[in-house]
């Protein structure tokens, strides 16, 4: 795999704020467009794992985005470096949710350990989306200013999460997760078109959300966006005011980093 020379540099960058490295692999079942597990406890290495683009497109760009991201808890003093995890009270919630009379667990006959992996695939979904999407608002703002060789991947990048995005507004999407999940995720989804077709000049790319309802709870979101400064420490305030708009504060937690 031949990579540009500021991957192999933004790569350098997080293993020398770490003091861990970094290993890239391809993975065509990711769900996400990438992602990253960040070296911990027994993990000695941070993994960054892509899945392949269309027309053998470079995967410069996810993995940039991966270090990026990861560098920016790493900038932070050690006693404040901190990962995000789904919280008990998250986990009763969307029980009493699921469970509630005509509620999805009867109605898909989930009980037990399959709505034990129902639960928590629906929430660490919903916690992984709530950090990723404003910190990559953060990071395409620093990647701009320092990279703008990286703007026509970054835009691409972005106007392919938007597609996915746009799909998961569809009837299946929909009646496939409980309202307290769809929405949160739409919203996020509005703030980050809306985002993008600012940016871009392209007012079209937020339509889908538009119309499905969504505009205004972006547009709060990034209000609170542009009232947060930018820098890393900042990070763990900007999820939680989001979250507390979106009204699941309570169904996560921040656990000290622990490195290997």
């Amino acid at each position: 795999m031949r990579l540009r020379d500021t991957t192999k540099q933004m790569i350098a960058l997080l293993e020398q704020r770490s003091g861990y490295l970094v290993h890239v692999r391809e993975d065509p079942n990711l769900p996400t467009i990438s992602t990253i597990i960040i070296a911990r406890g027994n993990l000695p290495a941070h993994i960054i794992s892509y899945k392949p683009g269309l027309k053998n497109e470079p995967p410069d760009y996810s993995i940039i985005f991966q270090c990026a991201m990861s560098i920016r808890m790493f900038e932070c003093p050690p006693d404040d470096r901190k990962l995000i995890s789904s919280s008990q009270e998250g986990y009763k919630a969307l029980h009493a949710i699921l469970t509630k009379p005509n509620g999805m667990a009867g109605n898909f006959h989930l009980s037990g350990l399959s709505l034990d992996g129902f639960i928590d695939q629906l929430l660490m979904g919903l916690i992984t989306h709530l950090r990723s999407i404003p910190l990559s608002l953060r990071v395409s703002e620093y990647l701009s200013v320092d990279h703008p060789e990286l703007l026509e991947l970054e835009v691409k990048q972005a106007e392919r999460e938007i597609q996915i995005n746009k799909e998961s507004l569809s009837d299946r999407i929909r009646e496939s997760i409980p309202p307290e999940i769809f929405n949160p995720t739409q919203c996020i989804n509005s703030a980050f078109a809306l985002f993008w077709s600012e940016r871009l000049e392209r007012p079209e790319i937020a339509n889908p959300f538009r119309l499905a309802g969504f505009e205004s709870q972006g547009k709060e979101l990034l209000k609170i966006f542009a009232d947060i400064p930018g820098d890393p420490i900042n990070d763990y305030e900007l999820i939680d005011r989001w979250a507390d708009y979106l009204q699941i504060r309570s169904w996560f937690k921040w656990t000290p980093y622990e490195s290997p």
